[in-house]
């Protein structure tokens, strides 16, 4: 390593994957603190509209989309926003891998 010198990274974009089966993720739910809106701790405090506001997100594949809806009580939160993979919302779902494995 010297003064000066340039290093280079590779990284590949990549989708994320259901958390129940590997599969790539075609949703992308959203999760709030119980009353965000009045919570210090959520994303959503102080705000009126809190549908872009999110304190856990959680990414399925279609098969179990309907089944992780419902784990907000699981979670101790409300459940908040659903967004499809399409090409408005494909930025939620990809992210940038270092080549090699790591993060």
């Amino acid at each position: 390593m010297n003064e000066g010198e340039t290093r280079t990274t590779e990284e590949i974009c990549v989708r994320r994957e259901c958390e129940k089966c590997g599969k790539p993720a075609t949703w992308q739910l959203t999760y709030l603190h119980k009353n965000a809106r009045a919570n210090p701790a959520s994303h959503g405090y102080g705000r009126d509209d809190v549908s872009w506001c999110s304190d856990k997100d959680v990414f399925v594949c279609d098969e179990h989309e309907k089944e992780r809806r419902n784990i907000g009580e699981e979670l101790g939160m409300d459940w908040c926003s659903a967004f499809p993979y399409g090409e408005r919302f494909k930025h939620l779902f990809l992210y940038w891998k270092k080549k090699g494995g790591e993060e």
